[in-house]
């Protein structure tokens, strides 16, 4: 490497790495408490942790912009012919020791943390859908009794005609 920017760009990107690292590792945590603050029906943590979820996913997309362009540049001043970026894994390779070794571990240790968001964004979209299933099972539970429905139809729900609740006025 003989260029002179190559270090400070490397240096740059490891930067932004480590905060992708870090972000994610926040968000992670987020999901795991919007599991337990679904399991007790706190409908203000819900939104709350929603709000700060949303936070941390524009300053991951903000980040990955970053890092996205830093790798273009990074890829123009390793070889100034390249048609597209390079992929961190190829980039370290063309990079000395020790930064291609840091920038595998960063690489491998972001890997894993999304792997891991991933899995609890999984987690806790199935306890929202559960959760939805229900209330939309009480909601129609309490159409029936005001219907006066009491047994379920041929597709093992209440029928549409007993769940319908109307109102009407009249004067005399």
């Amino acid at each position: 490497m003989d260029n002179k920017n190559t270090p400070t760009q490397v240096t740059q990107l490891e930067k932004i790495l480590r905060q992708q690292l870090s972000l994610h590792g926040e968000l992670l945590q987020l999901l795991k408490n919007k599991r337990d603050v679904l399991r007790s029906s706190d409908t203000h943590a819900v939104i709350s942790l929603c709000t700060l979820e949303h936070e941390k996913i524009q300053k991951i997309a903000d980040l990955e912009k970053q890092r996205l362009n830093m790798i273009a540049d990074l890829t123009l001043t390793i070889d100034p012919q390249a048609k597209e970026p390079l992929r961190i894994c190829a980039l370290a390779e063309r990079l000395d020791e020790p930064v291609r070794g840091r920038l595998l571990v960063l690489r491998q240790q972001l890997l894993e943390r999304m792997k891991a968001v991933q899995q609890e964004t999984g987690i806790v979209r199935r306890a929202t859908e559960t959760l939805a299933k229900h209330m939309h099972g009480i909601v129609q539970t309490i159409g029936a009794l005001s219907a006066g429905a009491s047994t379920y139809g041929s597709r093992g729900a209440f029928p549409q005609s007993n769940t319908a609740v109307s109102t009407f006025s009249a004067t005399a």
